[in-house]
């Protein structure tokens, strides 16, 4: 727990005594590799933190494909925003890469934590908001950076993708193909 207490830590200014009391509110969750938090057509109930372990978001396209919307690794608060919130069945699917290690409370325990802890209200406004920018700035870098530039940018910021997920997995994330990422790659080994 003491990784969820720093995380806390890292994104609000808390003290010790506050993020431990934010901590306490969840209960250590294990998933193996495959497991799901979430799948298309359920509604999503619980809130993780994963202190340890890689995660995937992914959707089918209109031709039946998968298509990665994004990843999520050790230290990473995961869950479906829109069906969370608003209480309505997932359109995306969220799964295990890796065997995963972490804590998780449900839509209730949130709702409480919100109204009875305002430290917990700081830590849930500074995802959101870390959440949103993130999410602008791939949606930006998919329409004005090169497949080269989104590769070398993911292997800069987060290598634990690059080493645990699978090569589809990743193309498709890119919004590239297979071959392409296998011709980016030989490219930067060169380099």
């Amino acid at each position: 727990m003491n990784s969820l207490v720093a995380f806390i830590q890292h994104i609000i200014p808390a003290t010790e005594a506050e993020a431990i009391d934010i901590a306490r509110s969840f209960e250590y969750k294990e998933l193996k590799k495959g497991d799901f938090i979430v799948q298309e057509g359920k509604i999503s109930n619980d809130y993780y933190f994963f202190e340890k372990g890689l995660l995937r978001t992914y959707l089918y396209d209109i031709e039946g494909n998968e298509v990665t919307t994004d990843f999520y690794t050790s230290n990473s608060i995961v869950f479906e925003v829109t069906s969370f919130f608003q209480r309505v069945p997932s359109q995306v699917n969220i799964q295990a890469i890796t065997d995963c290690q972490g804590y998780r409370f449900s839509y209730q325990q949130l709702n409480t934590l919100f109204h009875n802890k305002p430290a917990f209200r700081d830590f849930g406004r500074a995802i959101l908001v870390k959440e949103f920018i993130a999410s602008k700035k791939r949606t930006i870098s998919m329409i004005n950076q090169t497949a080269e530039q989104r590769y070398k940018a993911l292997l800069q910021s987060n290598s634990e993708i690059i080493m645990n997920a699978p090569l589809k997995h990743i193309a498709s994330y890119l919004g590239i193909t297979d071959s392409t990422l296998s011709r980016i790659r030989k490219d930067f080994a060169k380099k």
